[in-house]
């Protein structure tokens, strides 16, 4: 019954195991597997070590972390042209911006949303010299042919737009979309919420202190901050699938077993809040801009002074029988 028991155990713990390392992800596996990096420390949070100051200084550091949904976002595309003449490769260029332009203000897109950068105009050259042409008047090389580059920026609020614009994009033979940049109009307001909440936090250490004893709030106290962000396009990173071939055709057919083709894939991977005190919107379903705030306390408590003996002294008045009063001293 007992061995029962131990074997039935056994299992569970096994497949509790396997649904622990599917709910990791392929990602957090193939870190743990091709890069040897410890997936517990990097995902569940490194325990903090506490340190204690020399003294009677005390220092405190809170972090603090606000995720923001960006207000306005801005797609750049970029889009290539070859010909044979300036003339006929602007003209090429212009049209499919044209094109693509008109689709963009169809969707609700002002003018005023939409920017067009130019970016490179490079001649194009034969490798056979014996076709070369120079000019009769400056004896300079004539180019064969000519490339355009013009990148469009697009600004958009609603995130869900950006499908029908790289459709759009598409349809006029613009397929390189460049980057998407996140933006909210009042960054200070987000810093400042920030700053608030974690002073507040101090606030109640300072209370909690207080009840066993120590009073920071008549300590010396001296404060320092930090500040930064972290915008999508910085937190996208690449891992590479988790398939391979099974072992079924090699065992069945006697055949050579063919390695399945792993994709480089990307994703969005937001900073964690291991590591944070306070955290604003700690759900995260899209990508958000991500506003840290760091605040360290430091104070320094009165110095205690050394417990001073108290000697008493006893004394005793004898009234003697002529009315006079005597101090008696007694060791």
């Amino acid at each position: 019954m007992k061995q029962t028991v131990l074997l039935l155990a056994i299992i569970l713990q096994a497949v509790a195991l396997g649904l622990q390392a599917q709910v990791m992800g392929n990602y957090a596996n193939q870190q743990q597997t091709y890069q040897n990096i410890n997936v517990n420390a990097q995902y569940r949070g490194v325990p903090k070590a506490a340190t204690i100051l020399d003294g009677n200084v005390l220092e405190i550091s809170i972090n603090s972390l606000f995720n923001q949904r960006a207000e306005t976002y801005t797609a750049i595309f970029t889009v290539a042209q070859t010909g044979k003449t300036a003339e006929e490769t602007n003209e090429l260029l212009n049209t499919r911006l044209n094109g693509f332009v008109e689709t963009l203000k169809n969707m609700g897109i002002a003018q005023s949303d939409l920017y067009i950068d130019m970016v490179n105009f490079l001649p194009k050259y034969e490798y056979d010299v014996s076709k070369k042409i120079f000019s009769k008047r400056t004896y300079t090389e004539i180019p064969k042919g000519f490339e355009l580059q013009k990148n469009i920026h697009i600004r958009y609020t609603n995130p869900a737009l950006l499908e029908q614009i790289v459709t759009a994009a598409a349809k006029q033979e613009i397929y390189d979309i460049v980057k998407v940049d996140y933006f909210i109009k009042d960054q200070q307001a987000v810093y400042t919420q920030l700053r608030k909440l974690t002073f507040e936090y101090l606030k109640t250490i300072e209370t909690q202190y207080r009840s066993i004893g120590v009073r920071l709030d008549s300590a010396y106290l001296i404060t320092a901050e930090n500040a930064w962000v972290a915008y999508p396009i910085n937190r996208y990173e690449t891992y590479q699938a988790y398939t391979s071939q099974g072992l079924d055709a090699f065992e069945k057919n006697n055949s050579v077993i063919q390695s399945a083709d792993k994709p480089i894939l990307r994703f969005y991977n937001a900073v964690p809040a291991n590591d944070y005190d306070i955290v604003v919107n700690p759900e995260i379903l899209e990508p958000a801009i991500q506003f840290s705030y760091n605040l360290v306390a430091r104070f320094t408590l009165p110095e205690r002074l050394p417990a001073i003996k108290t000697q008493v002294k006893k004394e005793f008045i004898w009234l003697t029988p002529s009315g006079e009063a005597k101090t008696i001293k007694v060791e």
